[in-house]
Parts: structure tokens; C-alpha cells; sequence
């Protein structure tokens, strides 16, 4: 669904012809936040109207589920990345395919452009990932150290860097121009829910296998430089707002938070999900809409078995809230971290310039979803 952030209802709601489910992880245009590209349970991605959830376009083609869709910096092409062992471009305004990556020999799990758009990265089960030249098509670089499956690849602001992260539960920051692995980040449990580069480059965030998220140099590596606490069960997915001032979080406890990136104090608790919060997202397009307060973008919980074979799952088990017992930080339990403060999800964040969407499942869709990896 759409909301209007000041106001906290929702405007409108994206669907697809036919009754597919629009599934987690929609986005909007990067410029001025009036389209959302996301994809659907029936092989096919689409572009809606953000102010009237008007289907705009489809992109049909692929021969299995897509599980990511991005628009490029212009907002010319959209990047689709399927489970039939894909990525594909295709332009916005004909809703034609422009051309198919194929090199990847396993499922595709994230696409993710360039900020300049000439390049785009891919991440997939078979263990690596892949950059390719938007322009012509041709893989350019083929990343193979993780040891497990990838499902996620990010580009570095100034393009110097990718980002991988897997389930091998390590991070990896690589040099563009050697393809090189330059650091290694580990994560808590081995299990990484999401990383990602700060809006300048200097940092990474991860999200791993506990209720913190941890920030660390982009170029040393080592101890994290600041921990982000507050959550009482696993942080599922964790990112920067634009201007690198504040982190949200979204976590299996069914709450999302924004916390202060400099100070690590948690300045709003969203606590409007009584199920676990699995996505959850800060964009340009998001802090637009938080400064005009009028939409952000809140995508439905996931069917049963609906979600990827390969995301990052810890084990599950308990109703309210799927986690394994042994999984809790040494030392500390989710009964001894601070509990959130009531707040409605779709309240707008007015502690900094951004705003969030999330998106939940219920106890029996997590366990479902955990039980892929046999975690």
C-alpha cells in the first residue's frame, strides 16, 4: 500500500491483473518518488503509479519468479533478476526487454544499477557475483570467493567498491578495478541479513544473526565503530537514510526503528506490525515524500512459501517471535533488551530527513521461510 505520512492512512494499493501478490521489496523512482518498481508471484515485474497504485507497466519474459526489480538512476530501464537464472533489462516507456544477462548458473537473488548506470551488479545462488555493462550487455566482472550463496551486491557511491553479502555469513567489500576482495566483515551466528555502503562510502552496515546492527569502516575493517541496540529479536534488514544521519531497522521482534547513525541513540520505534517485520527500506524517494508528506510505500505481508529460497533466515520456532533459543547474543537475552515504545508504523519519522516502508509475516510464514536453509 501507498500511505500519506502525515496523515497516516493509506491512499492506494498496488495490484496485479489476475490477483498476483506484489511481493516484498518494492522501490521507488530514485528522482522524485512517483513510480514503484516491484515484482510479483507470477514471473512478471511492474511499475506503478506511486499517487494511485495505476499499474504503469509490465515487464513479462522471464521464465520463473522474479525476486528483485530496481529502476536505473534515469529512470530509463528497469533492472529485473529472476529465479530462472537471469537478469534482464527492459525499457520503461514500451515495457520491452532490452536485453538478458546471462551468465549466472543458479537462481538470481538482487539487482542493483550503478549509481552512474552504466554498470549493473547481481547477486546469485551459485555462490558469485556478477557486474555487467548496461550499454552492450557483456558480463565485466565475475566475484567467486564466498563459499556459500550470495543475495545481495551494491555498488559503492563513487563505484570504486561492490558489496556482497551471503550465506557464508561473511561480507565482502571488492576493488572494482582489480576485482580483488579488499575486506572481509564477519557476521554474529553467520548470518547476514543485509549490508550496505553509507551514502558517502565510508562505512558499512550489517544487520547479522542478533538484535544489534553494527557499522564498520569501509576501508580498515576490524571492530565495528558504532552498535545499534534496542531491537528484542533478530534485525532482519537494516539500511542508511540518504544523507547517512540515520539507520532504519526492521526486525523479527515486529518492530522497525530509526536510530541516530552518529550517536546510535533509537529515535522512533514504529510498532504498528504485531507480526515479524521482514523489509524494510530509506530512499531518496522516501525522504522526498517525508519532506512534501505525502506517500510512502508499505508492501503487503508475503503469502505462505512466497518468499526466496536463499534470504538470510535464522532458526525458528517460537510463534511471536522465530528465533532459536541459542541464537541470543552471550550474555543477553530478547527479555532483557528495552521494550518498544508504542507507535503506529504509518507515523510519519520526524526525527530526520526520511521515511520508511515495511513489510511483515506472520509466525507461521517466517518458520515457513526459515526452514528453507535448515536453520
Amino acid at each position: 500500500e501507498v500511505w500519506d505520512v502525515a496523515r497516516g492512512v493509506a491512499l492506494c494499493r498496488l495490484a496485479r491483473p489476475g490477483g498476483a501478490r506484489v511481493l516484498p521489496g518494492a522501490t521507488f523512482s530514485p528522482a522524485a518518488g512517483l513510480k514503484i518498481v516491484g515484482a510479483a508471484d507470477d514471473t512478471t515485474a511492474a511499475v506503478w503509479c506511486s499517487r494511485t497504485g495505476e499499474c504503469l507497466q509490465s515487464f513479462t519474459g522471464h521464465g520463473d519468479n522474479v525476486r528483485a526489480a530496481c529502476f536505473s538512476p534515469s529512470e530509463g530501464l528497469v533492472a529485473t533478476a529472476s529465479r530462472d537464472w537471469q537478469a534482464r533489462l527492459w525499457d520503461i516507456s514500451t515495457g520491452k526487454c532490452v536485453k538478458a544477462l546471462i551468465g549466472h548458473t543458479d537462481a538470481l537473488s538482487s539487482a542493483s544499477f550503478a549509481p552512474s548506470g552504466r554498470w549493473l551488479a547481481t547477486a546469485a545462488m551459485d555462490c558469485t557475483a556478477r557486474v555487467w555493462d548496461t550499454s552492450c550487455g557483456d558480463c565485466i566482472l565475475t566475484l567467486a570467493a564466498h563459499e556459500r550463496q550470495l543475495h545481495s551486491a551494491s555498488f559503492s557511491p563513487d563505484e570504486a567498491l561492490l558489496l556482497t553479502a551471503a550465506f557464508d555469513g561473511t561480507v565482502r567489500v571488492w576493488k572494482m578495478d582489480t576485482g580483488l576482495c579488499a575486506l572481509v566483515l564477519p557476521a554474529i551466528g553467520n548470518v547476514v541479513a543485509s549490508a550496505s555502503f553509507s551514502p558517502d562510502g565510508s562505512t558499512v552496515l550489517v544487520a547479522s544473526g542478533s538484535e544489534d546492527i553494527r557499522i564498520f569502516d569501509a576501508e580498515r575493517g576490524g571492530d565495528p565503530i558504532l552498535t545499534l541496540t534496542g531491537h528484542g529479536d533478530w534485525v532482519r534488514t537494516a539500511g542508511f537514510s540518504p544523507d547517512g544521519s540515520l539507520v532504519t531497522s526492521a526486525s523479527y521482534d515486529g518492530t522497525a526503528r530509526v536510530h541516530s547513525a552518529v550517536t546510535g541513540v533509537c529515535l522512533q520505534t514504529l510498532a504498528g506490525h504485531a507480526e515479524a517485520i521482514v523489509a524494510g527500506e530509506t530512499t531518496k524517494a522516501a525522504f522526498y515524500h517525508e519532506r512534501c508528506g505525502r506517500q510512502a510505500f508499505a508492501s503487503p505481508a508475503a503469502d505462505e512459501g512466497g518468499q526466496p529460497e536463499a534470504s538470510p533466515r535464522p532458526a525458528a520456532s517460537a510463534p511471536a517471535s522465530p528465533r532459536p533459543e541459542q541464537s541470543a547474543p552471550p550474555g543477553r537475552s530478547p527479555a532483557q533488551s528495552p521494550p518498544p515504545s508504542p507507535s503506529p508504523l504509518c507515523q510519519p519519522v520526524r526525527a530526520g530527513p526520511s521515511a520508511l516502508w515495511a513489510s511483515s509475516l506472520s509466525a507461521e510464514q517466517v518458520e515457513a521461510e526459515l526452514s528453507v536453509l535448515g536453520w
